[in-house]
């Protein structure tokens, strides 16, 4: 296990059109392994963990890397990618790698099931849904764990009827879970899972050639690829919100999106990061505020209302001093 801890935080005055603060970290200096992040999932106490292809990154308030040793040690990361993280029901953070599901102790690694339990052993997303963790691989397996039980939902059974599934996203509003694949549109389990999974209809809006979703913390999801971002919500339907131009005229793609809970949107852009709120930008945050690159890569909105974000040259958050948001209640780990 490799740890590596902070020197030295980067602090840049943002130019935005509202009083805001900009922080950067670089790989080496910034104690950062990486500038990329697979996923991400807020901690009790305001720490943000990163799912990245260099290992498990831990930040609260200085960084640590976790990484897989050389030779397989019990206790360690299995994987160096890391494709995944979430709570579980008992507080503790559950990891999906390239090479099976673990749990994080806060002093090591504990492996969660075996090879023949999870199918397959690239864990891509997981979702806390009640007293359960729902675990999706890229070949259509989704299952579900709850305490020591396993239950497996088979492809074109009573799991998704496809072989590719790209993301999977909770709505609990409506108690429904839904696994989104980019070739074979969406699919949804819900309170009744012994019904198994079923397709969406998309009515006159095609819910195919979206491979990456968002909860929406007012009820719904959204699915979004490189040129737009759709909403869905039932019985409501798919509902369009917006297209990359929409943005703004020099917006090619969008390369992410996090929802934040006043309704508003962070979304990663080859232009900057832009908030979306009622229709219209609200903010945008570009290379001359300090960030130094236009291409945001990925975006992640934590508990405490910072905005992360990664560029090709760093890891950094965004937070406006006048932002209304509230912070997000996590319940705390069990003793």
């Amino acid at each position: 296990m490799h740890r590596s801890l902070i020197a030295i935080v980067l602090l840049l005055a943002a130019f935005s059109p509202v009083s805001a603060s900009i922080v950067l970290f670089q790989p080496g200096t910034g104690g950062i392994a990486t500038t990329s992040f697979n996923d991400c999932a807020s901690g009790p106490e305001g720490e943000v963990f990163f799912a990245t292809s260099a290992g498990l990154m831990l930040y609260n308030g200085t960084w640590t890397v976790y990484q897989a040793p050389l030779k397989d040690i019990p206790g360690t990361l299995l994987s160096n990618t890391v494709l995944s993280v979430e709570f579980g029901p008992d507080g503790v953070l559950l990891v999906g790698t390239s090479m099976g599901l673990q749990r994080f102790t806060g002093s090591g690694f504990e492996t969660v099931g075996t090879q023949a339990e999870l199918k397959n052993p690239s864990v891509i997303a997981l979702q806390r849904w009640d007293d359960a963790i729902w675990a999706a691989t890229p070949n259509g397996n989704v299952h579900r764990i709850e305490g020591d039980a396993w239950q497996w939902y088979r492809p074109f059974c009573d799991g998704p009827g496809c072989y590719a599934v790209d993301d999977m996203v909770l709505d609990p509003e409506s108690s429904v879970l839904y696994c989104v694949s980019y070739t074979d549109g969406l699919w949804a389990i819900g309170a009744n899972q012994t019904a198994g999974f079923c397709m969406v209809p998309g009515n006159d809006l095609p819910l195919k050639g979206y491979s990456d979703s968002e909860t929406d913390p007012l009820g719904g999801i959204y699915l979004f690829n490189r040129e737009s971002v759709m909403h869905y919500r039932e019985p409501d339907g798919p509902e369009h919100v917006l297209s990359a131009g929409d943005l703004g005229l020099h917006v090619g793609w969008i390369n992410d999106v996090s929802a934040a809970p006043d309704g508003s949107l962070w979304i990663a852009t080859d232009y900057g990061l832009f908030c979306w709120a009622d229709g219209a930008v609200k903010d945008h945050i570009y290379r001359a505020h300090g960030i130094w690159s236009n291409v945001i890569k990925s975006v992640y909105l934590d508990a405490t209302g910072r905005c992360w974000f990664s560029t090709q040259s760093a890891i950094g958050y965004y937070r406006p001093e006048n932002q209304t948001m509230v912070r997000i209640p996590i319940a705390a780990p069990v003793a």
